[in-house]
């Protein structure tokens, strides 16, 4: 967007790359199909609930990690994330992206070998769309490789839905199992017994604490979706936080200080 153009947008943003809207569309859309942001003088937010209250998605994208970032007042705008996402996707990896709003447009420019222009139409909420946070404290910790736990989810899959993850006081090691009709699968990652043939490599697993003996299953096509948006573009590691029949908590932190939390209630049948 020319200078004169963005200086006539209510809220304007500028990334050398596309790769965090990419990012940032399928960790929502993993949820919801509508994305209701708040824009503030220093960051760009986004949290919401899935429709069924099983998930809850938390993004804070610092103005600090924008190469251009611009909003003089706080601003709540939504849009279609899978439009969105269509727009985005066709821009390369190395394209420069612009977003703005303007009246009640979302603004979108993608700049490389050439120019793509933009615009969507804003929505209106048609209720509060801000979930509260989850204040909770968990007994199990587990800092892994954001690829690593991919694999994991991607081993178990292959037999399951779900995904039960035990933990072990006094010992550093984590179990990932899944089970169906047609059998059932194990991973066990251990930094103490990283010779084992049935241990993933214990590299993979860069911390773990336990308070106490924890025990959950989740669904991983939830889990599934935000762990390969993020990975796509990241292979730092990730933090994962549950206890015994309790929500799963996992936290990412890419591109900066770009950061995603992201909630999943257990398998009440667990």
């Amino acid at each position: 967007m020319s200078k004169y153009i963005a200086e006539e947008l209510q809220f304007h943003t500028l990334t050398k790359t596309s790769n965090p809207w990419k990012t940032v569309s399928s960790i929502i859309m993993a949820i919801v199909d509508e994305a209701y942001f708040e824009a503030g003088s220093n960051a760009l937010s986004f949290r919401s609930m899935d429709p069924s209250h099983i998930a809850l998605v938390d993004v804070i994208w610092p103005d600090s990690d924008f190469e251009e970032y611009k909003c003089h007042s706080t601003i709540k705008f939504g849009f279609r994330i899978s439009e969105f996402a269509r727009i985005v996707k066709r821009s390369n990896s190395n394209d420069s992206i612009e977003v703005g709003i303007k009246d009640n447009s979302l603004c979108i420019r993608s700049t490389g070998s050439y120019t793509r222009s933009y615009k969507m139409n804003l929505i209106e909420s048609s209720g509060s769309n801000t979930s509260p946070l989850p204040q909770l404290s968990f007994d199990s910790k587990i800092v892994i490789s954001i690829s690593a736990f991919d694999k994991i989810l991607s081993d178990i899959q292959v037999i399951s839905d779900n995904i039960t993850i035990e933990t072990f006081a006094g010992l550093t090691a984590a179990r990932f199992s899944g089970s169906s009709d047609n059998g059932n699968a194990m991973v066990r990652i251990d930094n103490d017994h990283n010779n084992r043939s049935d241990c993933l490599a214990g590299n993979v697993l860069k911390q773990i604490t336990v308070n106490e003996n924890s025990k959950s299953s989740y669904n991983t096509d939830y889990i599934s979706k935000i762990v390969k948006a993020i990975s796509s573009i990241s292979d730092d590691n990730m933090t994962l936080e549950f206890s015994s029949k309790k929500p799963l908590r996992l936290e990412f932190v890419m591109q900066g200080s770009l950061k995603t939390q992201f909630f999943l209630a257990p398998r009440v049948d667990n």
